[in-house]
């Protein structure tokens, strides 16, 4: 299962990276930006400003170290190195792809200040990776089902709101969005494959 969201998601990755960000084919990104911007307002930017703030390292880094702390509190250090390895190499992958690619951000006006380069947006990352470990936590934990289920589902939601509030601030492509998503789904498909065979070794 988890080898096949991983291929999956690296073909996807690479069609978007060839087709829209090297080719600079942006019908879709320009579509996505107009879908957007009829909704522009003061209060509409506001709420975005706050969503996005979750995908920053002001909310990431202490969120981590808690749950981190949580973690070797309760005894459970090899979840909280696994967690401190994902993260810390889900940020190194965004700054390195940025670089690899070199996308300049949107030509609009931002609604909010961002530097830097456009593809794959750090920020989505950022929620994306969050979202995806805290979900594989819940999943090991003692939770009735459907409790699982609806965490699971807010958790999910969470993330894609962080990156729809990017491209709503126009600091993002919707192309940048979608290519974080499939980048962490590579990578945490392939930390919880490396992460089970580990598991079967060390037994």
């Amino acid at each position: 299962m988890a080898a096949g969201i991983c291929l999956l998601s690296i073909l996807v990755f690479s069609f978007i990276a060839d087709e829209i960000v090297v080719e600079k084919k942006d019908l879709f990104d320009s579509k996505a930006f107009q879908a957007l911007n009829i909704y522009t307002s003061i209060s509409h930017t506001k709420i975005a400003l706050f969503i996005t703030f979750f995908g920053t390292g002001n909310f990431l880094i202490p969120a981590y170290l808690l749950t981190i702390l949580y973690l070797v509190r309760r005894k459970r250090k090899k979840y909280a190195i696994m967690i401190a390895v994902i993260a810390i190499v889900s940020m190194l992958l965004g700054f390195a792809l940025k670089e690899i690619f070199r996308r300049s951000r949107p030509g609009l006006v931002f609604l909010e200040h961002a530097g830097g380069y456009s593809f794959p947006s750090g920020h989505s990352m950022g929620g994306f990776t969050f979202s995806g470990i805290m979900i594989y936590m819940i999943w090991k934990t003692t939770m009735k089902r459907y409790m699982k289920w609806i965490f699971s589902v807010l958790l999910f939601v969470f993330a894609l709101l962080i990156g729809l509030s990017r491209i709503y601030l126009h600091v993002h492509f919707a192309s940048d969005v979608i290519g974080s998503f499939f980048v962490t789904l590579i990578w945490l498909s392939f930390s919880f494959i490396s992460l089970q065979l580990i598991q079967k070794r060390v037994r």
